[in-house]
């Protein structure tokens, strides 16, 4: 299944806008991680110091000179512990907690061909028309309508829930599964993933809450100046998350009338998928889900967004309107009857 120029072109031009703010980005939050990461080992490493020198020394008031050091030279220190914490405090802890979902998404509901045979039959016979392996398709039971998938080419994994299976006809649900495919196909789920990773970095990074109360009674100025430092820390970061939620919603709009021109050519009924859409619009019910769960979901490769649970609008948005996204299928359509005259 091949990209149309044009749908190629606009790709492209979408992974670069987008990469022109990721990158940027992606390089502050990892400062960032640094820093906070750092001013904290050197926190620590002040602690250990102080013990050294007042509790371990054999002669009392000698010093190794260490602590004055750390404390009139806290740059490096902070740059030094910084780098070498940030793997431990926030890259690792990212990492599996998107592989982790990942696979919990995976394997979510039972498989298809177990519940219902029908789906799997109709997504072996898509699979084969798009020349990839036959994905594991799973029926999660969920009223809410919702479609979306994991994984690539070779090892995909597309999930839909009953209650988008009970609102469907057998050529909408079709046309759906077609959609989910072209995912697979465009390595959607993984580029997603890797977008995601550097928001997610930065909400970890700014996910400590300020300094405790006690520390006012007891030590007013320094209660001071780590709540000032935890309220730039926060702001610095919420910057930051809305610089790649823009960056996700620009390359994932793109994406998203990617996957539905590939199922209007996997099925050949562009009508299909347009029905499908305007059913499930209808039938949206509001999401009990708040922003830290959208983000780290795949609620960006759904059939149609959350945004509305996640205050998610306007440039943010992760999918195109869908009155925009049904106006470009019925386009296809008067072109597949142009071509048929």
């Amino acid at each position: 299944m091949l990209l149309d120029l044009r749908t190629r072109v606009s790709l492209v031009l979408r992974m670069l806008a987008a990469l022109a703010v990721l990158t940027p980005v992606s390089i502050g939050i990892g400062a960032t991680g640094v820093l906070a990461g750092g001013f904290l080992g050197w926190l620590a490493l002040l602690v250990i110091l102080y013990v050294l020198e007042t509790l371990l020394l054999p002669v009392p008031g000698d010093s190794y000179g260490l602590l004055e050091w750390a404390l009139t030279n806290p740059v490096p220190v902070v740059v030094g512990a910084g780098c070498l914490l940030l793997p431990v405090l926030y890259v690792r802890p990212v990492r599996d907690e998107i592989r982790a979902f990942r696979t919990e998404l995976g394997k979510a509901g039972a498989p298809a061909s177990e519940t219902h045979p029908e789906i799997a039959t109709m997504a072996r016979r898509l699979a084969q028309q798009a020349a990839i392996p036959e994905p594991d398709v799973y029926v999660a039971d969920r009223r809410r309508p919702e479609s979306y998938a994991v994984g690539g080419r070779s090892n995909g994994t597309v999930i839909v829930t009953t209650g988008l299976v009970n609102r469907l006809s057998d050529a909408e649900l079709a046309a759906v599964i077609a959609h989910e495919l072209s995912h697979l196909v465009n390595g959607d789920s993984r580029i997603m993933s890797l977008v995601l990773a550097p928001m997610l970095l930065a909400e970890h990074v700014g996910s400590d809450g300020p300094p405790p109360r006690r520390l006012l009674l007891h030590q007013p100025l320094a209660y001071l100046a780590t709540f000032a430092l935890w309220a730039l820390l926060a702001a610095t970061t919420a910057i930051q998350r809305l610089c790649c939620q823009l960056a996700i919603a620009v390359l994932s709009r793109g994406r998203e009338f990617a996957a539905d021109r590939g199922a209007a050519e996997l099925t050949g009924s562009p009508s299909a998928l347009a029905s499908a859409l305007e059913t499930l619009d209808d039938g949206r019910d509001r999401p009990s889900e708040d922003k830290r769960t959208w983000a780290r979901s795949a609620s960006a490769l759904d059939l149609l967004p959350r945004e509305r649970a996640v205050g998610s609008r306007g440039w943010f948005r992760t999918h195109p309107h869908t009155d925009e996204r049904i106006d470009r299928l019925e386009r296809l359509v008067a072109t597949q009857v142009a071509d048929a005259r």
